[in-house]
């Protein structure tokens, strides 16, 4: 199990306004950059863009930013000998992977980190090694199989493995492991942008349903001290979320909960937390799972999404590459704000507002009705 970073003040991070303006800009420099080359050459680039995945993967899976700093350069032979590579390979791959940044070859062909190339380390704080060992290894076969995705509409786990997603994923430890420790790199880099948009002192209670190991509820216990808590997940995760909130002298202030969000949910809560729960799940499963919430939640309190929302039809956003992660590997897909809206509306819930933030993610707040 990764370490849970439990925020103790609030973020303070640029006006979300600006950051997502900046955001369109670069878009339209990417864009424009793709214009200035012949089409041909364009496809090229974005049709080999996996040569590069598959390196950076390579390279998490080694270790081998651990055994590097950005301060000192290092030879390719005592790499390999640590990680047990052939070195003539190793370095193939390490000065393919410098064109791109992640690592800086000096003139005698040894390597030191970038500040790219240094989030493969395992105790980088914004660390992104787990889940590129994921997305080269767990999730490479999920992609091979897209075509069948598309001509069928079903998951290529369901396909391949003739097993549910998550059945999958939890029914072999290595392959959890891997899962959830890559989860825990990507939600680390969505806490802050959404504890320093949206403003959770309001409530007196904050019941997060799929909470994992408490990053997320933790936080926001730790910025209004007092708060009260419910954290709810599978039982053997909310064990860990439990061990978390002891340590950060949380446990008398957090519940945690064990059990299926698709039977029920603890009551008691004033507002109610789902982080990227609802994009992994059909419309079917995801009105279910808010009629659960919706049955518990007093008139007066609020259904908070954190998700992304998919933009208007022409505009660049991350959400339309993550949307098909959801068809490959889920039962799930993103959604737009409409799209939101309506599957409140039959799960018992209006759609208030949608609080962006400045990360890819915004705060999808809706009311019981």
């Amino acid at each position: 199990m990764q370490g849970v970073k439990i925020r103790t003040a609030k973020p303070k991070l640029p006006p979300a306004a600006i950051v997502n303006f900046l955001g369109r800009i670069r878009n339209g420099l990417i864009a424009l950059t793709r214009k200035m080359v012949p089409p041909p050459v364009a496809v090229l680039e974005m049709l080999t863009s996996f040569w590069a995945s598959q390196c950076i993967s390579l390279i998490a899976k080694l270790g081998l930013a651990d055994l590097m700093s950005e301060k000192e350069a290092i030879s390719c032979q005592t790499l390999a000998e640590n990680c047990g590579a052939n070195a003539e390979a190793l370095y193939r791959v390490m000065r393919a992977l410098s064109t791109v940044g992640i690592f800086a070859e000096d003139s005698i062909g040894h390597f030191r980190l970038t500040p790219m190339g240094a989030t493969l380390r395992t105790d980088h704080p914004q660390s992104m090694r787990y889940f590129s060992i994921y997305q080269g290894s767990l999730n490479w076969d999920n992609w091979g199989a897209l075509s069948h995705c598309v001509a069928t509409g079903r998951n290529a786990i369901e396909h391949l493995h003739g097993m549910k997603s998550f059945e999958y994923i939890s029914g072999n430890p290595v392959r959890a492991d891997i899962f959830d420790k890559g989860m825990v790199n990507v939600s680390e880099m969505e806490i802050d942008p959404v504890l320093a948009a949206y403003d959770f002192s309001p409530f007196k209670t904050v019941a997060d349903i799929g909470g994992g190991y408490g990053a997320v509820l933790g936080s926001i216990l730790m910025l209004n001290p007092g708060m009260k808590g419910i954290l709810f997940d599978l039982p053997h995760t909310a064990e860990g979320a439990r061990r978390y909130f002891d340590a950060a002298g949380l446990g008398p202030r957090a519940e945690t909960h064990g059990g299926s969000f698709f039977d029920s949910v603890p009551g008691g809560g004033d507002a109610y937390v789902m982080k990227h729960i609802i994009h992994d799940w059909s419309d079917e499963e995801s009105i279910l799972i808010m009629k659960n919430i919706r049955a518990k939640i007093p008139a007066t309190g609020k259904l908070l999404l954190i998700e992304h929302v998919i933009p208007a039809p022409g505009v660049a956003h991350f959400s339309k590459f993550l949307d098909l992660e959801m068809l490959v590997a889920t039962t799930g897909r993103e959604r737009t704000e409409p799209e939101y809206a309506a599957l409140m509306a039959k799960a018992g819930f209006r759609l208030e507002r949608i609080v962006p933030t400045i990360g890819l993610a915004s705060v999808i707040e809706a009311s019981p009705v």
